[in-house]
């Protein structure tokens, strides 16, 4: 690891700090020791491994791939979508299928507003007290290494963003379809004690909306009180239009008008309903995974390079 490249780690736990309150949180939420985190701002940086800088950096958000973010419908649109539950302190789902650009701007946003009080976890297959140990961890919660009761862990997020409620917290919790039913209705729980305090985007595929309005209509558990905290409302969106499709292809080095026709058509993008005015909408041709077309613009610049 370059110097410049720790250069720019220590900048982001600085920033870190800010956002969670102390450099402990900031070796809390990294899982390095606080020692790790003082040497590292000291310039003592001999003493420190190449695996602890990285543990760090990825816990900073720290970024160095090549590829380049364009301001897509879509990214405008979770931009939106985050700044207007932001902003009216809003639970909301964002529900669709894998690959059609939910996770590049949502973490995006988390990054650039990181400073305003947002936060990003992705989710795996976690139960909830899974879930809320790894949401301690992300927020730099020290719980301690002894036994916790779930509901304790679960006030101290409370806790957490209670003292943070003059910023308007968010937290944006990304593959929440993943989260087992426990985990879940914890949400239900987050919103009865944060309510107007703070805001909650939740992004999956279909199958999470599937599960919410299935477990409504079985009367499972909790699940109805769950779909009523989100308005029941689930967002959907709209993919890559061919103007999406020419300017991440610009933004990341292929520019000919051409070249960019050809990887549009041989993603056989279809044609969806989109709302162009408060009464008017139209049919364009999107293309919905936007990881092959990803993919395909790599393998282009490849053969350019």
């Amino acid at each position: 690891m370059t110097n410049l490249q720790k250069t720019t780690i220590v900048q982001l736990i600085h920033t870190e700090k800010n956002r969670l309150g102390s450099y402990g949180q900031v070796a809390t939420k990294a899982e390095v020791s606080t020692a790790t985190i003082s040497h590292m701002q000291q310039g003592k940086w001999d003493l420190i491994k190449d695996e602890m800088w990285l543990k760090v950096a990825r816990a900073t958000g720290y970024d160095d791939s090549e590829w380049q973010i364009a301001e897509t419908i879509n990214y405008k649109s979770v931009t939106k979508i985050c700044n207007d539950a932001k902003k009216y302190n809003l639970f909301m789902i964002i529900s669709d299928k894998a690959g059609i650009g939910k996770t590049a701007p949502l973490k995006s946003y988390s990054q650039i507003n990181g400073e305003n009080g947002v936060f990003y976890i992705r989710c795996r297959e976690w139960a909830k007290r899974e879930f809320l140990t790894e949401l301690c961890t992300t927020l730099g919660i020290d719980i301690g290494k002894s036994y916790l009761h779930i509901d304790k862990l679960g006030m101290k997020v409370v806790e957490f963003f209670n003292k943070r409620s003059s910023a308007k917290p968010q937290l944006i919790v990304d593959e929440a379809d993943k989260l087992k039913d426990s985990a879940l209705r914890w949400f239900i729980h987050l919103f009865n004690e944060c309510e107007d305090q703070m805001s909650l985007i939740l992004a999956g595929t279909p199958h999470l909306e599937q599960r919410i309005k299935r477990g409504v209509k079985l009367k499972k558990l909790g699940f109805d009180e769950l779909d009523s905290r989100f308005g029941r409302a689930f967002i959907t969106l709209i993919g890559a239009t061919l103007d999406c499709t020419k300017k991440i292809c610009i933004a990341n080095g292929i520019t000919d008008n051409q070249l960019i026709k050809t990887i549009f058509k041989d993603l056989k993008p279809t044609f969806k309903e989109i709302e162009i005015s408060k009464n008017e909408v139209t049919n364009v041709k999107v293309v919905d995974d936007l990881r092959r077309l990803k993919r395909v613009v790599i393998r282009e610049k490849i053969k350019l390079s």
